[in-house]
C-alpha cells in the first residue's frame, strides 16, 4: 500500500481541511475540548499556503503551535505586487488597478481545495478559459490554437502535451521525449517546461507524465479578479498569521535529544515536540537548514532526482493593449516562453503584460540585469507585434523611466528559486521520499513534497500540509 492510498484509508482526503476553518481555535464553553489530547508543541517552519495551512488544521485539533516565518510577510511564493518594494526600498504604489501577482497567478481546478477556499470567502473570480483565448507562437507569428488549422509542428507540441499524463516512454527529459522540430522547439519549452517550473531539457517527462496523471480536479484556469491571491491567503489564514513570528529564519534543527532545539538566525533557540519544514526545495538543497542529525538518506536521496530552478518574473504596463484585449497567455517566445495578459477581465484602463520565466532563460534573463532585461523583452516583442512594445511601454513622466517591475526569486534567500520539477530520474516517488517523516519527530510539507500531482502549485502546498498533520497526529496517537 502506498502512503497516498493509506492516508485516503485514514480519511484525509484532500478537502478534510476545510471543515476545520480558523474560527474553531476559539472552542465554545460547551465544546468537549481538544480534538486531540496532546501536552507537547509543534513547530511550522515556513509561512506560506503549506506552513498556514498545517498550523490551522494543528490548532482547530487543540494543539499548540509555534509558526516561524524567514521574511517580513507571510505567503511564501503567493505573493503580490502591492506588497513589494521597489529598488530603492519604497513601496510599489501603482502599475495597475488590479491585482498583478509576482507569484502564482492563477488558480487550476474549479473543484481544488484552493479554489474551494477563495470561493468560501466570496472572493470574486472568472474562468479564463471562458474570457479569454491563449496565442501562440511558431516562428515569428502568433495565433490562436483554431488558426493554426494543420500545421505540423503546432499538431505535434498539442498532442505531445495532451498525452503527458498518459505518457509511457523511458525517463528521459521532455525535449528527448517529445522529439520536435526546431521550428517548434520554443513552444514545446513553454508548454511542457517553463508551465512547469524548468526547461525541457532539463525536465523528466516520466517524472511529469506521473504526476499529470496523479490529478484528480478537473483543469480549468481559474482568474481571481479583484484581490491579490496572497491578501486572500492570509485572510483565510487570519489567526495563524496573528501568530507568527515574522523575521525569523530557522538555521538549525537538532533532533538528536528528547526535545527538538530550533535555533534561528540571531541564536535564538527554541524547544519544541515536533516541527514541521515547509522551506522550499532549493533551501533544503542549500542546507541553509542544518539537520542534527543529517536526514536520513531516504530523504535525501530525492534531491538528486528533484530540481528547483532559476525564475524571473517581469511585470510591464502599456498605453495600448497591441496582443489582443481577450487574449489569455502568448506562448512560445523565445526569450520568454510564457506572457499573460494580466488586465484580461480585470481593468478597462491598464494594459499590462507580465512575463514568467523559468530555467535556462530565467538564468539568462537575470544575468542581463534589470533594465537589460526589460528592453531585451520588449526587443522579442516588438520583433511579433512590429514595433508596437517600444512605441506603447508607459513611461515616467518625470524621468522617462520605463515602467516595469522584475522580481527575481532566485535571489529571494529564503526562496531561491521557482518551484519544484522532476528530473529526468524523478518519479512521484520521489516526493514521497522527500516527505517521509523522520523518527516521528521532524515532518515535511510545502508544494514539493506533494504526492497528488499538484507539486508546484498552491494545491499542491495545501494538500502536502494535510499529509503532513495527518501524520503529526498519527505520531501522537501512535508514538514510536
Amino acid at each position: 500500500m502506498n502512503r497516498r492510498e493509506l492516508l485516503k484509508q485514514l480519511g484525509f482526503g484532500l478537502t478534510a481541511g476545510m471543515v476545520l476553518p480558523s474560527l474553531m481555535v476559539s472552542c465554545a464553553k460547551d465544546d468537549p475540548g481538544p480534538e486531540i489530547q496532546y501536552d507537547g508543541t509543534v513547530a511550522v517552519i515556513g509561512g506560506g499556503a503549506a506552513g498556514l495551512y498545517a498550523a490551522d488544521i494543528l490548532t482547530a485539533k487543540g494543539v499548540n503551535v509555534v509558526l516561524f516565518e524567514a521574511s517580513g510577510q507571510l505567503g511564501g511564493r503567493v505573493r503580490s505586487l502591492r506588497n513589494q518594494r521597489d529598488e530603492s526600498g519604497l513601496p510599489i504604489t501603482s502599475i495597475a488597478d488590479f491585482p498583478v501577482e509576482v507569484g502564482a497567478e492563477i488558480i487550476y481546478g474549479s473543484d481544488s481545495v484552493w479554489n474551494q477556499i477563495v470561493r468560501n470567502l466570496n472572493v470574486a473570480e472568472v474562468d479564463l478559459d471562458v474570457v479569454a483565448t491563449d496565442l501562440y507562437r511558431l516562428a515569428n507569428e502568433v495565433k490562436a490554437a483554431a488558426d493554426w488549422g494543420n500545421d505540423s509542428d503546432f499538431a505535434a507540441v498539442r498532442d505531445f502535451v495532451e498525452g503527458l499524463p498518459n505518457y509511457s516512454g523511458g525517463a528521459v527529459s521532455i525535449e528527448a521525449a517529445a522529439g520536435v522540430t526546431p521550428r517548434a522547439a520554443n513552444l514545446l519549452n513553454a508548454r511542457a517546461a517553463n508551465t512547469f517550473g524548468s526547461t525541457a531539457s532539463r525536465i523528466g517527462a516520466k517524472g511529469l507524465g506521473e504526476s499529470l496523471a496523479a490529478i484528480e480536479h478537473d483543469q480549468k484556469r481559474i482568474l481571481v479578479t479583484r484581490n491579490p491571491m496572497q491578501d486572500v491567503l492570509v485572510s483565510r489564514f487570519a489567526e495563524m498569521a496573528k501568530r507568527a513570528r515574522l523575521n525569523t529564519p530557522i538555521v538549525s534543527i537538532n533532533y538528536s535529544g528528547a526535545r527538538i532545539v530550533l535555533t534561528d538566525g540571531s541564536g535564538n533557540q527554541t524547544e519544541v515536540d515536533k516541527v514541521i519544514v515547509t522551506a522550499p526545495l532549493a533551501v533544503l538543497k542549500a542546507g541553509d537548514i542544518a539537520f542534527t542529525p543529517g536526514l536520513p538518506g531516504t530523504n535525501t536521496a530525492a534531491f538528486s532526482q528533484l530540481g528547483m530552478d532559476a525564475c524571473v518574473r517581469v511585470i510591464l504596463d502599456f498605453k495600448k493593449n497591441f496582443w489582443g484585449e481577450d487574449t489569455g497567455f502568448i506562448w512560445g517566445g523565445n526569450l520568454v516562453p510564457q506572457y499573460f495578459n494580466a488586465g484580461v477581465t480585470r481593468s478597462q484602463l491598464y494594459r499590462t503584460l507580465t512575463a514568467t520565466v523559468y530555467g535556462v532563460k530565467a538564468e539568462q534573463l537575470a544575468a542581463l540585469g534589470s533594465t537589460n532585461a526589460i528592453v531585451a523583452i520588449l526587443a522579442e516583442l516588438d520583433e511579433i507585434y512590429a514595433g508596437q512594445a517600444t512605441e506603447f511601454i508607459r513611461r515616467d513622466l518625470n524621468n522617462n523611466q520605463i515602467i516595469s517591475f522584475l522580481f527575481n526569486w532566485t535571489q529571494d534567500p529564503y526562496i531561491k528559486g521557482g518551484f519544484s520539477y522532476p528530473l529526468v530520474n524523478g518519479s512521484l516517488e520521489s516526493r514521497a521520499s522527500l516527505s517521509t517523516p523522520v523518527q516521528g519527530k521532524v515532518f515535511f510539507a510545502g508544494e514539493a513534497t506533494d504526492i497528488t500531482g499538484n507539486a508546484g502549485t498552491i494545491n499542491g502546498a495545501l494538500a502536502s500540509a494535510e499529509r503532513a498533520v495527518e501524520e503529526v497526529v498519527q505520531s501522537i496517537l501512535n508514538p514510536i
